[in-house]
Parts: C-alpha cells; structure tokens; sequence
C-alpha cells in the first residue's frame, strides 16, 4: 500500500494503484453481490469523525518511517528482516496500548459512538448502482496499465487478482465465526499483544491468527523462491522501524481499522470510514515524504 501512495505521490508507473484498485474491483463485485442476495453477513466499519481523519493521517506518517504498510511489515519481518519485526512490535503494542486508555477516550471526543455509514446510503441511491459505475470506472482505468513483473516477482494483475479472492475467501471464512471481518492486521495484532502481554488465551481468534499467518507464508514463500533473508541495517533504522509501526498503531487503534482493513475490506462495501480513513492515509503518506522521513 505504501508503494502505491508513493507511486501517486511522485507520479511513477501506477503497479501497485493498478494491484490494489484491482483486488478492491473484484471484492466489490462478489461480496456486494453475496451480501445483496442474502449469502453474507458483513460489517462495516465504523465512522468516528475526525478521529477517523486524525488516525488515517497518522496512520500515514508512521507509514513512511516504517516503511511499509500494516501488511507489507507483516511479511517483510517474515523474510527476516529485524527493523520489520521491531515495526511489527511497535504495531501490535501501539495497537493494544491506544485500546486500553486512548482510543475510546477520542473517538468518544471527536467522532461519537462510530457509525457505520455507507456512500450509498448517505446518497441514498441504489447499492448495486453505485457498485456497478464504480466498478466499471476503476475497470477502465485498471486494465490500460502494461503487465510486467513488480521487482522480480508477480505483475500488478496477478497480483490484484491473487488479492481480491483471498480477499473474498477472509470474509467468507471469519464469517464462519460469526465475527464478519475480512482482511485486517488491527484485531489480530491487539489480539497478539494481549496474548503475549496479558497471557490471555481468549485471544486465540480467527484475526489472530490471520496475523501469524502472513509472516509464516512470507518466510515459506522467501525460502521457496530465493529471497534473501535478513541483510546489514543502518543503526538509525531500527528506531525508525519501531517508532513508525507504534505510530501505525495507535493511527490504527484510533481509526477503528489499517490499510488493509479499512482499504481492502471496507473501500468494497463503500464505508464511509473506510473511504476517509484511505484519504487521510494518503495525505499522511504525502506529508511524510515531503518531510523526507521516506
């Protein structure tokens, strides 16, 4: 995700936008159309105001000094990389900590109880209408770009496809737990941390799981394929990494939902909160680029 912001925010070849905006199209399409006939009970993720917009910002700026997206520290740290895993660390303890004492306290401040508002119903026109122009618009745009493979592995097509369906497949099966979900590193990462912290086996879930998932497949995947693993890092960047994941974190824990929650599961079901949350993100990414934190 941060490639992509990076791409629009230097005006390079727009892969990663293309990837990303290409598994948001097929999740719109297929969980819109499932939860529309009644196959899938989702959830939307909430809106708190100006707490939504301060924890996208956030969110944003401890992007770039981690960089990396809540997904991309996730398997990186997999590969083996230590200023990862301290992102990773700063992530779930900014996560669990702004859960405990500050996240409520503000979302009470700025944004009310959260509501879970959606662009078609604040418009107050048809679902499958808004989804259809939308999908169509994105699906023009999408399918200009050329395929070539991104740094040695999968082109934006695959790769967006790849995306979408797994996309899909975490909704269908968090459905199973009758917590509806989706794709998301916030739960599972709070869920993490309290775990470790707390010794709370209540928090071995579904989202915890997921979490522990995406550095495991990392690694399988870096050993399968010949990536290489770990590398000589800068001193300055382990603080960098740590302090850039606890960031992510408490932007995170305030907005209710990351990148991936917030970009790959609630973009589809055109959130409200999901659509500000994406935007203040970017601007957070934008901003700390041009502070040259990145």
């Amino acid at each position: 995700m941060l490639s992509a912001c990076y791409e629009a925010v230097t005006g390079r070849a727009p892969d990663m936008l293309r990837s990303y905006l290409l598994a948001v199209l097929v999740q719109m399409v297929a969980v819109n159309a499932l939860a529309e006939y009644g196959h899938l009970q989702v959830t939307i993720p909430p809106f708190f105001g100006f707490a939504t917009v301060l924890g996208g910002f956030v969110f944003g700026l401890g992007m770039t000094l981690a960089v990396g997206c809540a997904g991309a520290v996730l398997f990186r740290a997999g590969e083996g990389k230590l200023d990862y895993g301290l992102a990773v660390a700063g992530y779930a303890v900014g996560v669990w900590a702004s859960n405990e004492w500050l996240a409520q306290p503000l979302q009470r401040i700025m944004g009310g109880n959260g509501a879970a508002l959606t662009l078609h119903r604040t418009l107050a026109v048809d679902r499958r209408l808004v989804v259809v122009i939308l999908a169509l618009a994105a699906l023009l745009w999408v399918i200009r770009g050329q395929h070539h493979p991104y740094q040695g592995g999968w082109d934006w097509g695959r790769t967006g496809l790849a995306v979408g369906v797994v996309g899909v497949a975490a909704w269908a099966t968090s459905a199973m737990t009758g917590n509806p979900t989706g794709l998301g590193t916030v739960q599972g990462s709070d869920r993490l941390a309290t775990f470790i912290l707390e010794r709370d086996v209540s928090a071995l879930d579904w989202s915890l799981f997921l979490v522990v998932g995406i550095p495991l497949g990392s690694y399988l995947a870096s050993r399968l394929y010949g990536a290489s693993l770990g590398g000589s890092i800068p001193p300055k960047r382990l603080p960098q990494a740590a302090i850039g994941g606890l960031l992510m974190g408490l932007g995170a824990s305030v907005a209710a939902g990351d990148n991936v929650a917030h970009g790959l599961s609630g973009v589809p079901l055109l959130a409200v909160g999901s659509l500000t949350f994406m935007v203040c993100m970017f601007l957070g990414v934008w901003a700390g680029v041009r502070l040259r934190w990145l």
